[in-house]
């Protein structure tokens, strides 16, 4: 088999895996036979031991004239980064809370987990499986970027059709406008017999909505008595959340509590390492090690240190070592000038020749979508909003934002533009603050 040969195993393994994964991990990747041998040069241990682990049976049933698979790891390749899978980066330029395209384990799979999350990956799974059994309800709690979205995608993404995936906001005016137009029926209809899961995230934001909080404690009711899953996430526990009726919180607390707690440094490591290998990115170990040191309080945290770095290696075309990660870092630590969120939209905007309107806009058209993803992302960065209150500025949930930021923060690793983009785009808004009708400053930075 020679390199050529090597093309044909990898199409066959391409067919078996799906695009997503192929694309992740086999289109970039150099192979060829040494003898009886088929020899995969990895840029990384982790990618080796990835492949060997995931792939190993597949390469090997898919190369049926070697012997043996090595995987040696290749000091001297260059690792180019892959593709974003076709699908996703269509559903992604044309719906901003598009599922990402490909299957539920890959999904599973990004999410690293450790001792304080493994308990929740593996419930969460149990879902997917369809074998909630004592795990129903299932009731995620953790912070803001702990990683509660992705597994909630994760289980949506095994039922389909048969899921309904709802932000409490989304569901508080769903049940509003039916009330008024005398249409609860309906919504009963769907919530109730429709669907085989309901996921509904940050139940914390039901607080005062009395009427909301009663219809979901029937549904609730409803849909575990006819052995259907529920699956909600929140900043606290079910006992905690004070402002929500007693009846609706204990049911909610009545089948698995699984948190989410911030990452220990083990776990810090290993998705500083994933993030890296998935997009093409050779980050050496020493340096790894200076990023998981910073004790952080949610993976969104850790990897925007990730990002920095590999912003900076990209711009100044430089290897990434660890005087570049403590300048990278040091430059992210530094106090920012403060923005407010009319002036981030604008800025964007300008940079990107559209209106603050359009990016405000209702419309999915590609040419306002990744504007309106990196100006929520500079928002996150720069102001003192909320997600929910960025939600509000661009006339979405807080969910919408979430997304957006996941996007822009996966793509800074993937794509060299968007670094120049951000760039370009941090330096005209860490500039001297717009200052207000009475000449005062507006807003801290948020760290």
């Amino acid at each position: 088999m020679t390199t050529g040969g090597w093309e044909v195993v990898r199409a066959a393994v391409g067919r078996r895996i799906g695009e997503a994964a192929f694309d992740a991990w086999f289109r970039t990747l150099d192979g060829r036979l040494e003898g009886e041998t088929l020899v995969l040069r990895c840029p990384d241990r982790f990618t080796r031991d990835w492949l060997r682990s995931r792939f190993g049976q597949v390469i090997e049933e898919c190369a049926p004239a070697a012997r043996a698979v090595e995987y040696r790891l290749d000091a001297g390749a260059v690792a180019a980064a892959p593709a974003e899978p076709r699908r996703a980066a269509v559903a992604a330029e044309v719906a901003e809370r598009a599922e990402p395209a490909c299957t539920v384990e890959p999904l599973f799979d990004s999410f690293v987990a450790g001792p304080a999350s493994a308990l929740a990956l593996e419930a969460a799974r149990a879902v997917a499986r369809g074998e909630a059994g004592r795990c129903n309800p299932l009731f995620l709690v953790g912070g803001t970027g702990m990683g509660k979205t992705h597994l909630c995608r994760a289980i949506h993404g095994s039922a389909g059709n048969a899921a309904l995936y709802r932000s409490s906001e989304e569901f508080t005016t769903e049940v509003t406008e039916a009330l008024r137009a005398g249409q609860m029926p309906r919504i009963r209809q769907r919530y109730r017999r429709s669907a085989n899961l309901l996921i509904l995230e940050d139940v914390q934001f039901l607080a005062g909505k009395r009427a909301t909080q009663a219809e979901l404690f029937h549904t609730l009711d409803h849909l575990v008595e006819h052995g259907k899953t529920v699956v909600f996430t929140a900043d606290r526990c079910p006992s905690e959340l004070d402002e929500l009726d007693p009846k609706l919180r204990s049911r909610m607390g009545s089948g698995l509590i699984a948190r989410i707690g911030p990452p220990e440094r083990e776990t810090r490591r290993a998705i500083l390492r994933e993030r890296a290998a998935r997009g093409g990115v050779r980050v050496p170990d020493g340096c790894i090690d200076l990023l998981a040191d910073r004790e952080l309080g949610s993976v969104r945290d850790v990897l925007a240190g990730l990002n920095q770095v590999v912003a900076r290696a990209s711009l100044l075309r430089t290897a990434i070592t660890p005087e570049l990660v403590a300048q990278a870092l040091a430059a992210v630590e530094l106090p920012g000038r403060a923005r407010s969120l009319d002036e981030i939209v604008a800025e964007t905007a300008r940079a990107y020749g559209q209106t603050p309107e359009a990016l405000r806009s209702r419309s999915r058209k590609q040419l306002f979508v990744r504007p309106r993803q990196v100006a929520m992302y500079l928002a996150r960065l720069y102001t003192d909003a909320s997600l929910a209150d960025i939600g509000r500025a661009f006339a979405r949930d807080h969910t919408s934002v979430m997304y957006a930021i996941d996007v822009v923060e996966r793509r800074i690793v993937e794509r060299p533009q968007l670094r120049y983009e951000l760039e370009a785009l941090a330096a005209r808004i860490s500039g001297p603050p717009a200052r207000s009708a009475s000449g005062s400053t507006r807003g801290t930075r948020r760290t």
